[in-house]
């Protein structure tokens, strides 16, 4: 027995079964030299036996018999017990989906294995590419299932003597005995090609593909850190594409250590206030004029410079910074523009990872009240995946939000695989056409047709529906000829500081963030040179962008 509580639990059970036991062999004992006295006087005597030793005699069957119960009592208890330690090793070792061993068996495997001599062997790490569509559309139990097919399928094609683990999530390792390094490629190669073969599980036709980091054992280094370097080649083979097999090397290490260093400096940028709300027009095709602003997060940081959305967001979600951040942001902007013109809406992204949690409504409302910004002038953007993950959590908050004045859109339509089952479930208040149609509209009569068809649905629901995107007259034009009603993209500009707003709206400055930063205003006259004049003409002509 370990030590701990099972232990002491152990020796209680077996000092009651021992003094149980000894109890009841001294009660035989004295049962037996009592019959010979008792029995013998009952029948061949003249003289009856006393009362007393009748009375013992009987005591002593009774005292037997509450012994015997006992220990069968104590026995069962001791099976039990037993059975405990056995479910308690297997829910320390065992995955409990697939049967299979899970991370704390494989470290264990993978230190011993480490410590013979010489050490020939490979860690591999594969990972499940896009395997949340599973659960998505088919449930959790068909996930389950699935995962036991492939657990069954790597056990299948392992080598003798490896061990193949289940680490959590879509996510399997395996330890392998190998030849050498090309053996080792040779190997995983081939349970990568019998993953991509398509699978029946249940009622349901999967294809997979998966993605393997691959590292080769070196002696002296730690289970842990073997673990780490085969789940950095294993995320190198998805920012690859996915469906590969990546080795480990120490570039791979750095890009790791500098993705560490930039989510530090992101976390105390948050703790720092350096995060604000850059705003981008949203433009009425018909009119020409300004219809709102969408709010894009963008860090000042002392080391880097502006940093734009695409190099923290997917970080900050990742390491669960991005509810703080957005919040951040989302206060600010709403301070900037709660004096501005009532007709301009103010848009804003909300993450997917927010929508885990149940508060979400209750902060947002609790920031328009604390900013005095009004609820009929705020837009939340939001997308598919973030009525998927979670959807009756997710529908509540919505529906929670609507209910109060809150207009919501579902951003980047198109994209997904449940469009249609989404708006159903949920009347939006906007639709947005995802840049990938509209940047190939004149070119792919394929996205052509889907912005049409994009357009018409929209009139059909009487849903606004805008485009994001545009970058040219001539799309411009060809989305008004199809019936879109906003659009936004660099033909009117790009998002700018709140202070440009300002300047260029003569809008009023309260709640103002300050004097425009210089970097700010050399930044943007760069990048957007003539259509920031030919931005000044519309508005001093009526304040259209």
């Amino acid at each position: 027995m370990r030590n701990g509580p099972k232990r002491s639990d152990s020796i209680q059970v077996a000092s009651s079964h021992l003094i149980t036991t000894c109890a009841t062999l001294a009660a035989i004992i004295l049962f037996v030299v009592l019959g010979v006295r008792v029995v013998p006087s009952s029948f061949g005597s003249a003289v009856p036996p006393s009362g007393s030793l009748i009375a013992a005699f009987l005591l002593n069957i009774a005292i037997i018999l509450f012994g015997w119960r006992r220990a069968k009592e104590l026995a069962q208890a001791m099976a039990a017990l037993a059975h405990a330690e056995q479910e308690a090793h297997r829910n320390a070792y065992v995955d409990c989906v697939t049967g299979l061993a899970n991370r704390r068996a494989l470290a264990k495997a993978l230190a011993e294995k480490l410590r013979t001599s010489p050490v020939n062997g490979a860690i591999t790490l594969i990972d499940l590419d896009h395997f949340k569509k599973v659960n998505d559309l088919h449930g959790h139990s068909a996930g389950d299932d699935l995962l036991n097919h492939v657990g069954k399928l790597l056990d299948d094609i392992a080598p003798k003597d490896s061990v193949v683990a289940r680490l959590g999530g879509d996510e399997f390792a395996l330890l392998m005995p190998v030849a050498d390094a090309k053996d080792a490629e040779e190997r995983v190669g081939a349970i990568l090609q019998s993953l991509s073969a398509p699978i029946d599980v249940g009622a349901f036709h999967a294809h997979l593909s998966a993605s393997a980091g691959l590292a080769m054992l070196v002696e002296g280094q730690s289970a842990e850190d073997m673990l780490r370097r085969a789940d950095i080649a294993m995320y190198s083979a998805k920012r690859a594409g996915r469906n590969t097999l990546r080795w480990f090397d120490s570039d791979q290490e750095a890009e790791i250590k500098e993705r560490a260093i930039l989510e530090d400096e992101i976390r105390q940028g948050i703790d720092g206030d350096e995060f604000l709300p850059f705003f981008q027009p949203l433009i009425n095709l018909e009119t020409g004029e300004t219809s709102g602003f969408e709010v894009l997060a963008r860090w000042r940081s002392p080391r880097r410079g502006l940093v734009e959305p695409v190099d923290f967001i997917a970080i900050c979600e990742a390491s669960g910074m991005i509810a703080a951040l957005s919040m951040n942001v989302m206060r600010k902007a709403l301070i900037e523009a709660k004096d501005w013109p009532a007709h301009l809406k103010i848009a804003v992204n909300i993450s997917p990872v927010q929508f885990r949690d149940p508060q979400l409504a209750e902060r947002i409302l609790k920031l328009l009240t604390e900013t005095g910004f009004p609820a009929r002038r705020l837009e939340l953007e939001i997308t598919e995946g973030s009525l998927i993950e979670h959807p009756e959590q997710a529908i509540t908050v919505v529906q929670s939000l609507k209910n109060n004045g809150i207009s919501i859109a579902l951003d980047d339509f198109g994209t997904g695989y449940a469009s249609l089952t989404q708006l159903q479930a949920l009347p939006f208040d906007r639709i947005k056409i995802d840049k990938s149609f509209v940047a190939t509209i004149g070119e792919s009569e394929q996205s052509a047709a889907i912005v049409r068809t994009i357009a018409s649905l929209g009139k059909l629901l009487c849903v606004p529906i805008t485009a994001e995107g545009v970058e040219s007259e001539t799309i411009r034009q060809q989305l008004a000829d199809a019936g879109c009603q906003d659009a936004q993209g660099w033909l009117f500009g790009r998002a700018v500081s709140a202070q440009f707003v300002r300047d260029h709206f003569d809008l009023p400055a309260e709640g103002s963030e300050g004097p425009l930063d210089p970097l700010d205003t050399i930044d943007h006259e760069r990048r957007d040179g003539d259509r920031r004049a030919a931005a000044r003409a519309r508005l001093a002509a009526g304040r259209k962008w």
